[in-house]
């Protein structure tokens, strides 16, 4: 099978779950992963494509944009498709797209994608549990809720569902810094960079994306850093509606 023909497909569960109500933010997100085939040096012959999950993302009603960290797809840009690898939005029961770069943010640590292939009727489908900017002010203690893809492939299922996780805000928010951050205490592992942090009393609203731990040491302490929504809001006005 060809390396193209890989575009949009997966072998995952695309059934529509048990019936259970989940936490709104869990099945809002989606997985970022890498589509790149393996070479076999033993054979010296390209082995086919493997799905390779490197952070996560979600879908705003807001512009219909799609949005996960910088840090997460930069590497595509720094090569071909053949040397990077095709970069693929799916998951969480939702088959697999080969999405592209719509609007960079490294001073922020945010990025807009946008699905190559997807038409309208998949677009209606993602908006149906996609979430909406907070614009609101945080307090410390403000009880949070996030979902995402920690440690990437490792704890995958049939369905490629996201991992949900608590915390609060730990930390007061200072306005007149840049960028503007927000501290969270809360689980926090690698693969999450991407994942929306709803208030669990608005869980349709996002007023972080998480980006990272400042170090090893804080992150193992369940403390994180969220980018804050006022700069998830100004990288939107920059989408074409």
């Amino acid at each position: 099978m060809g390396y193209n023909s890989y575009v949009g497909e997966s072998d995952i569960d695309q059934g529509a779950g048990s019936g259970v109500p989940y936490p709104y933010v869990y099945g809002a997100v989606r997985a970022v992963g890498v589509m790149k085939p393996n070479f076999d040096a033993r054979t010296g012959q390209f082995m086919p494509p493997q799905l390779k999950i490197v952070g996560t993302g979600f879908w705003l009603r807001d512009r219909r944009a799609f949005v996960t960290c910088a840090h997460v797809v930069e590497k595509f840009l720094r090569g071909p498709i053949t040397a990077v690898g095709m970069l693929m939005v799916g998951g969480n029961g939702v088959r697999y797209q080969q999405a592209g770069i719509a609007i960079l943010d490294s001073v922020h640590d945010l990025a807009i994608l946008r699905m190559l292939r997807a038409d309208s009727p998949f677009l209606d489908a993602q908006m149906e549990n996609a979430l909406s900017v907070a614009e609101r002010d945080l307090q410390i203690g403000d009880e949070v809720c996030y979902a995402g893809f920690p440690f990437g492939d490792q704890l995958l299922n049939s369905k490629h569902s996201p991992t949900y996780s608590e915390g609060v805000i730990g930390s007061e928010i200072l306005e007149d810094t840049e960028p503007k951050l927000i501290q969270i205490t809360g689980a926090i592992a690698g693969g999450y960079s991407g994942a929306p942090v709803v208030l669990k009393s608005a869980p349709e609203r996002v007023v972080a994306v998480v980006s990272n731990s400042p170090s090893k040491e804080v992150g193992d302490a369940s403390i994180f850093r969220g980018i804050h929504w006022k700069h998830v809001k100004a990288l939107l006005d920059l989408v074409q509606s």
